[in-house]
């Protein structure tokens, strides 16, 4: 089953061996984390919901 968003690469050595690609090389923690700074009210999962469950009916994720 092809999973869509998937890269592989295939491995001649091997065979007909696919495998799934990478598609970023190893990261640290201290190099990704400044993108978790967040500066206002924390949100809350009642908030999140509120957010998020809308979208996912709407778009079929969900039973109306």
């Amino acid at each position: 089953m092809k999973k869509v968003g998937v890269k592989t690469e295939v491995i001649p050595e091997i065979g007909d061996l696919l495998k799934p690609s990478k598609f970023f090389s190893a990261t640290k923690l201290d190099d990704v984390a400044g993108c978790l700074k967040y500066q206002g009210k924390p949100k809350t999962f009642e908030d999140m919901d509120n957010l998020t469950l809308p979208a996912l009916k709407r778009r079929g994720f969900l039973a109306q």
